[in-house]
């Protein structure tokens, strides 16, 4: 099947939920982000919420960085 649009593959068909189970929004140093609750009751971030660029090139949101 070809699709043409300028949304993304996970856009038009979204994964399954169940694959979310566990993810969490947060706060973290003043930005939303997605994360997974570890065992030891800390974070690992899955993704990061923001209109500003800059925050990307922070090391501190880097997608699999563990926090508390």
């Amino acid at each position: 099947m070809i699709l043409y649009t300028p949304l993304s593959y996970h856009d038009v068909f979204p994964a399954d939920p169940s694959s979310y189970q566990g993810v969490e929004a947060l706060m973290y140093q003043g930005k939303t982000i997605y994360a997974t609750r570890q065992e030891n009751g800390n974070y690992q971030i899955n993704q990061l919420l923001s209109t500003d660029p800059n925050d990307y090139l922070n090391d501190d949101f880097l997608p699999g960085r563990i926090i508390s």
